[in-house]
Formats: C-alpha cells, structure tokens, sequence
C-alpha cells in the first residue's frame, strides 16, 4: 500500500510533467526556459548560478528530458561569463542534475536515477515547510540517518578502542553549552557521530555523513527542524555511549532503531503541528482507543 510520504512526491513538483521540446535555437522553447531563469546577481558567481539551475531542476520547473538553452543564451539571461556558466554545468553533471555532451547540449537529468544523497536536502531547501512535500522528505532524512545511526552504533560496540570512548565523552560533555544554539549544536553532533563512525572502522559511513555535515552551513532551515529538541539531542549521548561500551553490536542496533523511531515520530509530529498541516497518527490512534476502553468500564460497573 503506498505511503502518504510517496503520493506527495509524485505530486507536482515531483510527479510527471510534460517535457520542454528541445531547443535547437533561441526558438519559442527555449526562450522559455530562459524566462523561468532570469538575471542572477554576480557575488559569488558560480554557486549562485548552479544553486539556481538546481532549484529550478528539484522544484519540477525545469523538466527531465528539457534541453537547456545554448551556452551563449544562457550565459546572457543569467548575465554572466560563459566561463563560469560552464562551471556551474559542470557542478550540476556532477550532482547527476544535468548531462552534457558535446554537440548536442545540455539536457536535464532524471534527479530520482542520477542525483547522490545531497539532493535530498537541496530539496527540501527549494520548498516551504508548509507543503506537504517538504514534510515528506523530512520522513526520508529521518529514516535514513535512522538507518545509518544504528548500523554505525552497532559497528562501533564491536570495534572501538578505549581512545573512541574519550572522544564521545569529550563531545558529549562539550554539547551541554550549545543546547540555546541549533546550529552550534548540529556541528557538535556532526563531531559525535562522526566519532560513532570512526570507532565503526568503516570509511563509506564517514563518507556518507559527509553529506549531513553540510547541512548547518547549507540548509541552516532544516537543521532548525531537525534539532528542534535540543535536550532530547543531549540526554540520547550517555545512552549512546552507554551502549559502544557494551560491546553488545545486535542489542545496540535493535535500540537505537527503537529509540530513533520514536523520537523522529514525536519530531515529524511537531513540525506538523507547527505547519499547520492536519492532526497526526498519534493523535489519531489515542481518539481510537478511547471507544475501546469504555465499554470494559462499563462491564465492571455492571458486575
């Protein structure tokens, strides 16, 4: 049965929309795609014009299939050089955003079989915490750092050495004087689950996390929703900690998963509050119980 979270990524921005035709030339089509894009300011030329080009791509304006204007057309709507417009395109290519080939231009890229983890949070960087959508890829930043959190925790319980459990105690204790900063306290928490991943021994979890270490200087929003509970960030560290000394990797796995799950659903539920977006699935199911419990309290009366 398909989740809520897949129906609002197939809805518009996300869902399919009908291709731009190819613009061979300044034609009709792509004087188009040139009007969605207009002048860009020149401070920092090159993040600003690859940050645009990927909004407009995630945000479902610019269409996979959609040819982009010419280089020479482009770089004049943008209003800049065609030196740093190449570079741009190039950061795109790399992101899996857009594909380039020589003589035939660029075409925009399908993002959901090419674009790496960083999209998820360019995303949710292009919309408005009061859509849907956006709650939705929240869910999917949740359960993936769910996923990874555990797997790296149980790694660690195997592997760690005495100077690993230092570490984590070091930034754990550090962490107490950022709890009225979010942002200071994302980058600490960056420090200790990077400290998790080191004490795993596996390189590809260190690379991954990469990718959320980004996010207090990139999408600065978002990490305000991710930590909107600075307490409940700090107290979950000796637990954590607790369990890498045990040595116990199955146990550790099974609750952190638990105890992740938990949290990231009282977090989804807030932010929804917050949004105004309807009632939520805890709400839902205690309305549910209530029906329930009144008919045995009436049996007990009776008797």
């Amino acid at each position: 049965m398909p989740r809520k979270e897949d129906a609002a990524l197939n809805q518009p921005p996300f869902g399919p929309l009908a291709p731009l035709a190819p613009a061979a030339s300044a034609g009709a089509e792509g004087l188009e795609t040139i009007s969605v894009l207009g002048p860009i300011a020149r401070s920092s030329v090159v993040d600003a014009v690859a940050e645009r080009i990927r909004g407009e791509i995630l945000a479902g304006r610019l269409v996979a299939g959609s040819r982009l204007p010419s280089e020479r057309e482009l770089a004049l709507a943008l209003g800049i050089n065609r030196l740093s417009l190449r570079a741009a395109l190039a950061r795109l290519e790399a992101l899996g955003l857009v594909v380039t080939k020589h003589g035939a231009g660029t075409v925009v890229a399908s993002w959901r079989e090419r674009a790496g983890l960083d999209a998820l949070a360019a995303l949710a960087g292009a919309m408005n915490p009061t859509e849907p959508a956006w709650h939705a890829l929240l869910a999917s930043i949740l359960e993936v750092r769910r996923v990874l959190a555990a797997e790296a925790v149980a790694l660690a319980a195997e592997r760690h050495t005495a100077d690993d459990l230092a570490t984590l105690e070091a930034v754990a204790a550090e962490q107490n004087a950022n709890l009225g900063d979010p942002i200071a306290l994302a980058r600490g928490d960056i420090l200790f689950q990077r400290a998790i991943v080191r004490a795993a021994r596996n390189v590809g979890l260190e690379l991954i996390l990469n990718t959320f270490a980004r996010f207090p200087d990139e999408h600065p929003a978002l990490v305000g929703a991710l930590y909107d509970d600075p307490v409940r960030t700090v107290s979950a560290y000796p637990l954590i900690i607790a369990l890498v000394k045990s040595g116990k990797s199955d146990e550790a796995r099974i609750l952190v998963r638990q105890a992740l799950a938990a949290a990231d659903a009282s977090l989804l539920e807030r932010q929804q509050r917050k949004a105004g977006i309807g009632p939520t699935k805890p709400e839902a199911k205690s309305e549910g119980a209530a029906p329930a419990a009144a008919p045995r309290a009436k049996k007990r009366g009776k008797k």
